[in-house]
This record gives C-alpha cells, sequence and structure tokens, in this order.
C-alpha cells in the first residue's frame, strides 16, 4: 500500500484510505435513490467492517454516488464515468451494469464528480471495499434480497451548554448507534451546571438544520438520573431544551423509538483509544498519529513519540466535546514517574506542560482505573515529525520500501526498537502482526508513521 504523507493529513490524491482513516459511514445519494440530491437525507450504508460497506436497495432510473458525510463531499464515483452530464465537462457518468468497478475519491466540490447512471430501475446490492490498493465496489442484483433502507442515523449528537461540547456544532458529541437501525443511541457525556440554565439537547446530525430530539416543553429540568420525554421536531419554534441540573460523568442512552432519554450513572467502561492534542505534539488538532492505543489491560492506553515544548491533554474521542483528562494542578511540569491524572470539565482544564529541557521522545502510559500517568523518557534520537517534509514510501507484505531513504525502524507501542536497517528497505522478517511505529530517516530529517503489520 502506498503511503504518500503530508504528517498533518492524509494527501487527497492517493487512491487507497490509510487503516485508521476509513469513514465510520459511507452513504449514498442521487436522483436514483430514495436520497434523491437532498444531503440531508441521503442513505446510509450498512458497515460490514472497518472500510468495507453494503447497501441494498431500490433505485429508479437516474445518478447516484457514495458521499462520507452529510454532503456532497467528500465521496468516491466510478472511475471510469466519461459520459459528459448536460454540458458540464466536471460532472461526468458511467452507465451502471452489475460486476466490478473501480472508484476514484472525489476530495472537495472542485474534484471531478463522477456518478452511475441507472438506467434499468430495481433492486441492486452495492459492496464498497476501501481497503485494498484500489477502492472498488461490487453491483449485483438485489431482488431476492431485503432492502437495508435504514430510517435512522448511526448517531445523534449532544449539544449546549450543559457539555464539554457547548454550542460549537463541530464539537457536538456522538451517541453511537447500539446496533444497525436499531434507534438507539448510548455514550457518556460530562454534565455540568456550571452556567446557570444549563442546556442540552440532540442534533440528528452536525448541521444546523432543525432535526433533532428535544424535551417534550420548555426547560424541562433533568435533576436526577431516570428517564425522560424526548420529542423529534424539525420546528424551530420547539427548539425545547433539557436543563440540566446535575454534574459529573454520566451514560446517556436516546432511544427514538419509544422517545426516551435515559440518564443513569456510569458504568466500568473505557474508550477504544485516546487522543493526545496540545501544542506539545503539533497544535489543537485531533491527529491519527498521536493516539494512545489501549494495551493488554482494560483500561490501560500507551503512545510512543516526540514531545516538544509546550502543553498536552487527552481526549477521548476526536472532538473537543469528548470528555478530557489532564493534570491535577494546571501547567503540571510532565516529569518522568508516575503523575496523578484528573478527568477534566468546562470549569477545570489542567494541562500537563512540557518545559524547554524535557523536550524529547518519549512513552506514556495512561491508567483510567487508577488514574494516573506513567511518563517514560526514551534514550536514543528523535523520531520527531517534519511536518513540512512529503516522503514516498511502499508497505509490502515483506517490509517497507524507501527510496530515499538513509535508515529505517521499526519501534512496538511500548516504544521498543523491534528492527533498524541503513538502508532502503526494511523487512519484516521474524516480525510479529502488530501496531508499530515507522521511523524514516532521509537527508531532510526524520518522519513518523503509525502503522500495521499482518
Amino acid at each position: 500500500m502506498k503511503s504518500r504523507l503530508l504528517f498533518w493529513a492524509l494527501a487527497l490524491c492517493s487512491a487507497t484510505v490509510a487503516a485508521d482513516n476509513y469513514p465510520t459511514s459511507l452513504y449514498v445519494i442521487g436522483d436514483a435513490t430514495p436520497a434523491q440530491w437532498n444531503s440531508d437525507d441521503v442513505v446510509r450504508m450498512v458497515t460490514v467492517e472497518e472500510g468495507v460497506y453494503e447497501y441494498t436497495g431500490d433505485f429508479t432510473e437516474g445518478r447516484m454516488r457514495f458521499v462520507t458525510t452529510y454532503d456532497f463531499a467528500p465521496g468516491y464515483g466510478p472511475a471510469m464515468a466519461t459520459t459528459v452530464v448536460g454540458d458540464n465537462l466536471n460532472e461526468t457518468y458511467l452507465d451502471l451494469t452489475t460486476g466490478s468497478h473501480e472508484l476514484e475519491f472525489r476530495s472537495d466540490y472542485t474534484s471531478p464528480d463522477k456518478s452511475f447512471k441507472v438506467t434499468a430501475a430495481g433492486r441492486y446490492k452495492f459492496r464498497v471495499d476501501l481497503t485494498g490498493e484500489t477502492p472498488v465496489v461490487e453491483v449485483s442484483d438485489g431482488t431476492d434480497q431485503p432492502d437495508q433502507w435504514a430510517t435512522n442515523p448511526e448517531a445523534v449528537y449532544a449539544v449546549g451548554s450543559a457539555t464539554n461540547a457547548g454550542w460549537a456544532i463541530e464539537n457536538s458529541i456522538a451517541l453511537r448507534e447500539t446496533a444497525f437501525d436499531s434507534g438507539i443511541y448510548q455514550g457518556s457525556l460530562y454534565l455540568n451546571t456550571a452556567d446557570e440554565g444549563a442546556e442540552l439537547k440532540f442534533m440528528v446530525m452536525q448541521k444546523w438544520n432543525n432535526r433533532m430530539y428535544v424535551a417534550t416543553a420548555a426547560n424541562t429540568p433533568v435533576d436526577a438520573t431516570g428517564e425522560y420525554d424526548l420529542k423529534y421536531t424539525t420546528s424551530g419554534d420547539e427548539d425545547w431544551k433539557f436543563i440540566v441540573g446535575i454534574e459529573g460523568l454520566y451514560d446517556v442512552t436516546v432511544d427514538t423509538k419509544n422517545l426516551k432519554m435515559i440518564i443513569s450513572e456510569p458504568q466500568d467502561s473505557y474508550p477504544e483509544q485516546l487522543w493526545l492534542v496540545g501544542p506539545a505534539v503539533g497544535g489543537w488538532v485531533f491527529d491519527n498519529n498521536k493516539v494512545l492505543v489501549s494495551n493488554d489491560e482494560e483500561g490501560v492506553y500507551s503512545w510512543t513519540g516526540d514531545l516538544a515544548e509546550g502543553e498536552l491533554k487527552f481526549f477521548a474521542g476526536d472532538n473537543f466535546g469528548a470528555v478530557a483528562y489532564g493534570a491535577e494542578s494546571n501547567m503540571t511540569p510532565l516529569q518522568e514517574g508516575i503523575l496523578n491524572v484528573i478527568m477534566l470539565s468546562s470549569d477545570v482544564d489542567n494541562k500537563f506542560n512540557v518545559l524547554s529541557d524535557q523536550v524529547g521522545n518519549y512513552t506514556l502510559i495512561l491508567d483510567l482505573k487508577a488514574m494516573t500517568l506513567n511518563v517514560d523518557k526514551n534514550e536514543g534520537p528523535s523520531t520527531g515529525i517534519d511536518e513540512a517534509k512529503v516522503v514516498d514510501w511502499v508497505q509490502e507484505s515483506y517490509g517497507i520500501v524507501c527510496d530515499e531513504a538513509r535508515a529505517m525502524a521499526l519501534y512496538d507501542i511500548s516504544g521498543r526498537k523491534v528492527a533498524s536497517v541503513n538502508d532502503t528497505l526494511l523487512p519484516y522478517d521474524g516480525l510479529n502482526a502488530g501496531v508499530y511505529v515507522l521511523v524514516i530517516e532521509t537527508a531532510q530529517g526524520r518522519t513518523t508513521h503509525k502503522i500495521a503489520v499482518r
């Protein structure tokens, strides 16, 4: 798998999707679908596994393609689409046939807009696979298969002054559906009463479009755990919020079939991974290279990489509305050893701080059961990312190939070097399957990448 990276983002021109960057969901849009060309009504596909999606449904004559969110881009269309739509040379289509078709990634509105044209109405099955060298869709006759049109979104989004997201819709906190089209959504929310009349409601998507679940009456108080009635509305006149009078971490369930919100004390569950964010790791951005992965022990996470001078803290999700963890007191120096960790809130935002003489390569182990952070500074050369450097490298079945490399090394998630060469080929000889940090040294500097070896 060829990976051409600008290390703050995946290069949009790449034909493949990096492992950890597959969209959570994929959707169908177009006038051949029930969604028509309404981006708020895109049809959700079933996520079969990471990077693989299926949908069986009824299609009329017209055009259709795939999108990764409630919008017209990013998305995927047929690579071989050449028939121009009207006089718009940027918009082309390919007649839909059963069989396999290569897909082309559309990064934004200026990229070529390619779609399939359904010439024979009927029920079709689509299976999109983004995991190979080239993304493909397999189209087959779906006449004898059930319609998979989901009537519920894959998440609802908590927003309001009672949450860490505030009223920033882009930071609204996703409560994920428990099963495909179940209509039941669950997650953990840190609720606060810092603002008088702290408000809470749930949006169907991360857009201000009045598709929301609200209270059945304005200013409904939430003063205890329990069950509360919900109302679905698309009317701004019914934008009735809950007024939260409890504070702390709670498990929240939104049942859209029975129109109930259930707030309960949190169970002993832990997130799959944590994000390390702050100037010490490149800024206040969520970078998939700055993720603490779960160890064999539940609730324990580790990361190895370079820390620059500046602040850092940890998030349980990839947005600023997620539950966050930091230091007992603000600007606690990140010294080696065991440091105490606390859950942060809207009025407690204590960060760890890397001082100028502490800059270097570290292994961090965060234990959410003991609420401690084990800080271990590694010896040896830095594995820091040169943000402006672009490097071509290829991950083959037998190893890593990089023509620009002077040296390469692999580290396991504990920070231990497991393989190294002063060459352009780093073989996998004797390497166990797992997740590793790849360090490439070129004439311009060093770069790091997280890779999976299978």
